[in-house]
Parts: structure tokens; sequence; C-alpha cells
């Protein structure tokens, strides 16, 4: 499909939209643009020739022409190619998708005495669709509630946080005890971690039933499967948004604390002065953490809203840097390692595809996101970087990773805190714009 068509005294263009965000130039130059090209040939080729009696690179042209046909036409064409692009870029006014973006040609045919024609090939920027805020119905989020018993709660986790452990390797875990699990979700491709490294504690107000059912009367070192199942006890709310899945524990340890004394030193230890301002500071940090859960999962409708409703063409090299990245992120953890050296060809092509979908909605996201803020007149600022933690009780319990902040990170960490505050500011944007259904 023709597109846009220009013409003028040196060039014919026809541009061309193709899927993947590709764009094609059919291109006829004049001789004059040929003849150009001929000479920048011949001199590039010229630069690399030694002939007795000259200085390298100072060889007659007529001497580099009857003698390097082949690496004249070849540079030849390249010249062309460069030039013709350069004229063409002038007049359809369309960017390189990125500094790195590679352009492709065809020669069809080229003379000094007729010109060229040619096609050029390269990606551009995605056409990313507007969103229409006043079509985003999200359902109302239930807030965590906060009270003294939760703020007590607290406490006690802080002091597990400060205990000092004592490994149990004489017997089987029993009620009471603590253990250190890792946790995947088998029902992905690849499977992905749930839980790593993570402390849970082996009673029935800690612990879901399913996962003391599994780790009860097991010793340090067992590898178990099971289905992760809400306990009969929780709200019709988890109970639809938590389905059965089949997953896998690794019991790396079982363990033992004892906890420091609730009192004016360990206070002090938290950066508060006294135990009744840890209480206060406790209560208005939980207040935060629930805050932070109804926005998280508003966030998450917004992800589906925007999925599922505006789909727009990706540059295929996008997707594949991504997913290229996101497979070297992976293959640093000594457990996908093993599990992907455990795989068949078949299946590694399967996970392969798995993650480029899965970069595919990232990248889409990205785009569509940037969008949003363009059209809003909203851009990231250094201001939206949260406030750091100041005291090591707002680290522990603080609902905004620390991980957002870039300074003194490498370029990769940066990026990846660029993209997420750009995600969230769009993100919660279109939240403070929705219609909340109770």
């Amino acid at each position: 499909m023709t597109e846009r068509e220009y013409k003028t005294g040196d060039i014919h263009l026809l541009i061309h939209k193709k899927p993947a965000c590709r764009i094609e130039f059919e291109v006829e130059v004049s001789p004059t643009i040929v003849k150009q090209a001929h000479k920048q040939a011949v001199r590039q080729i010229s630069k690399e020739v030694t002939l007795p009696g000259f200085r390298k690179g100072k060889a007659p042209e007529d001497f580099v022409v009857k003698n390097y046909p082949q690496q004249v036409d070849k540079q030849w064409q390249e010249a062309i190619a460069n030039l013709s692009f350069q004229e063409s870029a002038k007049l359809a006014h369309i960017p390189l998708l990125n500094q790195d973006s590679r352009v492709t040609f065809k020669m069809q045919k080229h003379s000094l005495e007729e010109g060229a024609k040619l096609t050029l090939t390269f990606e551009t920027d995605p056409e990313v669709p507007s969103v229409d805020v006043s079509k985003i119905d999200l359902q109302s989020v239930k807030k965590p509630e906060v009270n003294d018993e939760k703020v007590s709660e607290t406490i006690r986790q802080v002091q597990l946080f400060f205990a000092t452990w004592k490994n149990i390797d004489d017997r089987p875990v029993q009620v009471g005890d603590f253990v250190l699990l890792d946790v995947e979700d088998l029902e992905t491709d690849p499977p992905t971690s749930v839980f790593a490294n993570t402390r849970f504690e082996v009673t029935e107000k800690s612990m879901a039933q399913w996962m003391r059912d599994l780790v009860l009367g097991q010793s340090a070192g067992a590898t178990l499967e099971g289905i992760s199942v809400p306990d009969e006890s929780a709200s019709v709310e988890d109970k639809e948004a938590l389905k059965p899945k089949k997953v896998r524990l690794h019991l790396k340890a079982i363990e033992q604390p004892t906890v420091p004394p609730v009192d004016e030193a360990f206070a002090k230890q938290l950066g508060v002065s006294t135990t009744d301002e840890m209480r206060e500071n406790i209560g208005k940090l939980l207040a935060s953490q629930a805050e932070a859960h109804v926005r998280e999962k508003m966030r998450e409708q917004i992800n589906d809203h925007l999925l599922n409703n505006y789909l727009f063409d990706l540059p295929t090299t996008l997707i594949e840097k991504e997913t290229r990245f996101r497979m070297q992120q992976l293959l640093q953890d000594p457990q996908f390692q093993k599990y992907w050296e455990s795989l068949s060809q078949d299946d590694r092509r399967k996970t392969i595809e798995s993650i480029a979908e899965q970069s595919k909605k990232a990248v889409c996201m990205f785009y569509i996101c940037r969008k949003i803020l363009t059209d809003a007149k909203l851009n990231v600022s250094p201001q939206d970087i949260p406030a750091y933690p100041t005291t090591p009780l707002e680290l522990l319990l603080a609902p905004q990773p620390h991980t957002l902040h870039p300074h003194g990170t490498n370029e990769i960490k940066q990026a990846e805190a660029y993209s997420r505050l750009l995600l969230e500011k769009a993100q919660d944007f279109l939240i403070s714009h929705a219609q909340i259904k109770e």
C-alpha cells in the first residue's frame, strides 16, 4: 500500500507502511546522484589500493575502476543507498526507530546513464493510539484495615527481623517453627519465583493450611510439590483472587528465634525515641502500605484495560531486545539455569515464546504510557522519585521499594527506574480520571 509519493528533480519516492513498524522507501534516483555515489565509491576503494610509484590511496581512479570492479560496485551500491536514504528522509520526515537502527536496501538497477532504482527498509516508532480516559471503569479495591492488633503483630515481625536465629537440624518441622522457603509457581513457563529465601512461621495464623500440610514433618533440604489453595476461612474475595496453582517448595532450613525485648533501646534502634512513638509511626506506615495495596490493585486493572483495548504494531527488534534482556536476567539465577538445562529443545522454544509474549506486553505498556503522559502534557521528573527511607523503621515498612532510586547505579538500572516511574505516573493519571464501581 502506497501511503505517500514525492517527486523532485533527482528523486521519485513512494512510501509504503509495512507490519511491525517497518517503512519501505521505493526510490528512483537520477544519474546525478548515482554519479556522485560512484565517485564516493571509487575514492573509498582507492584508499585501500597500493600501486607502485604511487602513495597508498593515490592510485588513479581509472586504474581502480578497471582492476577492482567488484569492490567498486559493492561500495557504489552502498553509496547510492546512503545518498538515496538521505534525500528520501528529507522528504518523508519519518524517523528511524533509534540511533542503532539499520537501513537495509535491495538494488533493482543502477547505471551512470539511467540512474538507479532500489528499495530501502527500516523500522520507525510505533503509531500509538490515544487513550480515551472517559471509557475507563475500575472496580473498587477494599483497603486493608489498620488497627492496634496489626500494629502489635508488626512490632513482633520487626522483633523477628532483629532476632538471632538457631538452625534446627536434629528433627523435622513442627508447629511453632520458622522455615526458610523458596516457592515457585509451576504453572508459568518458565516457572516463576513467588518467594525466594523467605521465612515463614509454621502456625495456623501465619501460614496457609496447604503450606502447613506440606512442610510439617519434613526435614531441611526437602523439595516438595503441592497445590496452593485459599483456606476455608478465607474471604470470598481471596478465594476468587487466589486460584489453585501447582507450586514447588524448597525447604532450605528450620529455625528458632531469640528476639530482642520491646523497650526504649529497641525503639532507638529503629530510629525513634520511645515505644509510643514507635507504635504511632508503625500505624502510619501500615496505613501507607494499605494505600499502596489499593493503588497497586488499581494499576493492575489499568494494565488489563490498556492491553485489551489498545492494540498497535510494535517494532520486532524492540521485542527481541527485551526478550534477550529478560533471558539474560533469568539465566543469572542458578535455579533457572538448572531448569533451563533440563528442558528439551521444544520446551526451550516454548519458554522463549512465553518470555517474548511477556516482553511484547512490557514494550506495549511503555509506549502507551508514554503516549498517555504526552497527551496529558505530563512528564517524569525528579519529584516523582519516592522519598528515600530515613529511619530503619521506614526502610523495613515503607510501601515504596527503595530500588526505585537510580542514583549511583548503572545505565540499565537507571532505565528500569525511569520506565517504572513512567508507567506508574501514567497509570495513576488514568486512575484519577476513571469511574470507580463499588
